[in-house]
């Protein structure tokens, strides 16, 4: 029975002292928060409709600050009138003051556990939802039909139309930490990347400066216009995979497990996957540039095919056309020789004729007179026969030529059947080459997609331990400080989590994501020096 009212009392001391502290952060965190929104741009209207979201951001860092202050102040307080010792003289042993703080601070854990796996990030989806609402309301309203959309963290530019390298309808948004604090839109403007890569430079003309609308209305108030001005947009880093900030725990957790499936087909991993994908991506880049080579060749080797095909079938054509006039020139001759037989039949015809009816026969003149007509057309159709003949001789040549020239072909197209087999074979090697460092790359942007979730899902349930760790480092620091002074808890309280939690958590998480340490001692390091320093503490303690 009195250790149950012992109990009941600790924890009324405990809360006595925290609800107030938890007041305090939440104020001094809100306040700081606020202060850093409005000093970036966003309007006093848009911070009051924000402020229950940020209320709901801050609580995760203002639960264990303020049971650490609160444990300090309690157990401080319980040293300092001697009601532990008089616990102890009353023959109640030393885990009896510590479990049922204990047990609420194993409550706070699961409480921020839920907060940080569960609802905060459905809370930064909204968020996220309430800002997609904003930016159309907004194009909504200035008539802006966004066709294009460029990321330059922590701005989003919409462009309504585009004309050569002249952009129409242009609404620039300046995000900070979710939230729109500055909009601008302007009729038409240019984009433009400094050689270095490190700024946007942004002209724009006919333009206005607006605030983001807070409340329902349509209308977003205007604060400034402008005819033409160049704005300066520092490009930084984009954190990547930003979609896990809005995925739960539990969708972290499913999505590590597709991607453990996925990893189990590729065999054999990578060490370094950075490496990995800086190699692979180097070697495809050349495997590219020499299929950009061997595709040339290809494509004027199959060129070359098609265009000594269409001369094939250009001298093919003319020696089927030469043939066709060798039969004809031969047929002309036929027929001047079927002439000369005539004539000359006919000739001797009409001899026989005159001789046979005219008693003297012809005269001397007329048989002189005679002969040269006929001697005039023999002439006339042997000159027809030897031209014939020499068009035969010049076509026949000619043939002889085109079928050379065909057999010529027919050997280049043959090399060249052969330079496009092999040109083939070598694109083919180059194809598996390029498949299997896609396939590296692949995997490897798989093992540190699961790296980033194995760091999401630590990064939010080692947060929770904290509420834990800090009431357990409280109990042995309030017993030892016997001070119930709220100034000594908060002391305290500052120095051990702005000294020495904090900056262990962010260097754990530097070195998980940026040098690859381990995770679990990365991630947990901070958790882990608070569990030894209380541990050291509470040993410390019993030995006094």
């Amino acid at each position: 029975m009195k250790v149950q009212i012992l109990h009941k009392y600790l924890i009324t001391e405990l809360f006595r002292t925290f609800l107030p502290s938890l007041l305090c952060f939440e104020f001094v965190l809100l306040l700081g928060f606020s202060i850093q929104l409005l000093h970036k741009g966003l309007d006093v209207p848009s911070l009051f409709a924000v402020l229950p979201y940020m209320a709901l951001y801050t609580m995760p860092h203002a639960l264990p600050t303020s049971l650490l202050t609160a444990t300090v102040m309690s157990y401080g307080r319980l040293s300092a009138d001697n009601e532990i010792t008089a616990i102890k003289v009353a023959g109640i042993h030393l885990h009896n003051l510590v479990t049922p703080v204990i047990i609420v601070g194993v409550f706070f854990s699961i409480l921020s556990l839920y907060l940080n796996a569960e609802i905060l990030p459905k809370s930064y989806f909204k968020v996220r939802q309430l800002q997609e609402k904003a930016v159309k309301r907004v194009l909504a309203t200035h008539f802006i039909t966004a066709k294009k959309k460029i990321d330059f963290f922590p701005y989003q530019i919409f462009i309504g139309a585009v004309e050569s390298s002249n952009f129409k309808d242009i609404a620039v948004f300046e995000y900070a930490d979710d939230f729109i604090v500055s909009v601008l839109l302007a009729e038409e403007g240019e984009i433009e990347i400094d050689n270095d890569g490190s700024q946007v430079f942004l002209t724009l003309r006919r333009g206005e400066f607006l605030k983001p609308d807070s409340g329902n209305s349509v209308d977003s108030p205007t604060t400034g216009s402008f005819e033409e001005a160049v704005f300066k947009i520092p490009l930084r880093k984009k954190v990547k995979h930003s979609a896990l900030k809005y995925t739960t725990l539990t969708g972290l957790l499913q999505q590590r497990g597709e991607i453990n499936d996925e990893l189990s087909s590729f065999g054999k991993l990578s060490k370094d996957p950075e490496k990995t994908i800086k190699r692979a991506q180097k070697e495809i880049s050349t495997i590219n540039d020499k299929k950009g080579i061997v595709d040339a060749k290809l494509q004027k080797s199959e060129k070359d095919i098609k265009k000594l095909g269409r001369k094939i079938s250009k001298q093919e054509g003319a020696i089927k056309r030469g043939k066709f006039n060798l039969n004809v020139y031969e047929n002309y001759i036929n027929v001047a020789k079927g002439n000369i037989r005539n004539l000359t039949i006919e000739e001797e015809s009409e001899d026989n004729i005159i001789s046979n009816w005219t008693p003297f026969g012809d005269t001397l003149e007329q048989k002189v007179e005679r002969g040269k007509e006929f001697a005039k057309n023999i002439s006339l159709i042997k000159k027809i026969i030897a031209k014939e003949k020499r068009r035969i001789k010049s076509t026949k040549r000619k043939i002889l030529i085109s079928q050379k020239l065909i057999d010529q072909s027919n050997g280049e197209i043959e090399k060249l059947t052969l330079a496009v087999e092999e040109f083939s074979l070598n694109n083919n090697d180059l194809e598996k080459e390029h498949a299997i460092f896609t396939e590296q790359v692949k995997m490897a942007e798989k093992q540190k997609m699961k790296r980033e979730l194995s760091i999401g899902i630590h990064k939010r349930i080692s947060p929770s331990l904290a509420s834990l760790s800090f009431i357990l480092i409280g109990i042995p620091l309030g017993i030892m400080t016997r001070s119930s002074n709220m100034l000594v808890s908060v002391g305290i309280s500052f120095i051990l989590i702005l000294f020495i939690y904090y900056p262990l958590v962010a260097t754990g998480l530097v070195v998980a994501e940026s040098m690859g340490f381990p995770i679990i001692p990365s991630v947990w390091g901070a958790n882990v020096v608070n569990l030894i320093m209380s541990a050291l503490l509470f040993r410390k303690i019993a030995q006094q």
